[in-house]
């Protein structure tokens, strides 16, 4: 039997511009379909405050049970933690977001240790839930620092060669990001999703360079259950 799948979803779209898929997004939410919601101002929280977000973080906080997140990039560890705690810090203080999206984490057991200093800094700081984002299967320590890892991120194609399974090792929850589905198996590949064993899943028919800048095309946008 398949565990019930939430959609997390990546949504790299401003709340004004595209404002009718931030509405079905938090009907999504509101319908229990959707677990995550990553925001991301600026490929990160930027430099002022903008009303929008505070609005759509508003909504989106007076529904029960679903996590958002604030977009910060890590570059594979190469980022100063300093400036990623402060980045969080920045997240809670404009937005009220205190859930913590680290993009671009390393998978390899040699990076662990400064991860795991860095999820104890943001606990410290009374930010999260913490989501990592290695986007293949790294080393299963990650899968204990971690409330969320996604544990895939690309194409449909892929998707299609690995169909990625979870083990259920780990505490933190799964999530699998998929990109470039063609509208005629975008149901098929939820399903996959689901029989994966992840907890999390996204599939859209978006396509890069950045397939998260708006709801899937076709299709219901942001149910994956």
């Amino acid at each position: 039997m398949t565990r019930p799948v939430t959609a997390g979803v990546p949504a790299y779209f401003h709340p004004d511009r595209e404002a009718a898929d931030w509405a079905a997004l938090t009907e999504a939410a509101r319908a229990g379909t959707v677990g995550i919601v990553v925001v991301n101002p600026a490929s990160g929280v930027g430099t002022g405050t903008d009303p929008a977000y505070r609005r759509a973080v508003a909504a989106l906080a007076e529904v029960p049970g679903v996590v958002v997140a604030g977009y910060v990039d890590t570059a594979y560890g190469a980022r100063p933690a300093g400036e990623v705690l402060a980045e969080a810090r920045a997240y809670a203080t404009r937005y009220g977001v205190r859930g913590v999206f680290a993009d671009q984490v390393p998978s390899g057991r040699e990076h662990l240790p400064a991860h795991a200093a860095l999820a104890t800094d943001l606990h410290a700081a009374g930010l999260g839930p913490l989501l990592l984002n290695p986007g293949v299967r790294p080393d299963p320590g990650y899968l204990e620092i971690a409330d969320v890892v996604v544990t895939f991120e690309g194409s449909w194609e892929a998707y299609c060669a690995r169909r990625p399974v979870e083990t259920g090792a780990g505490r933190a929850r799964t999530w699998h990001l998929v990109h470039g589905t063609p509208a005629g198996m975008i149901e098929a590949t939820r399903s996959w999703v689901r029989a994966a064993g992840a907890h999390h899943g996204y599939v859209t028919d978006r396509r890069l360079p950045n397939p998260w800048d708006g709801l899937p095309c076709t299709a219901e946008p942001a149910v994956v259950a």
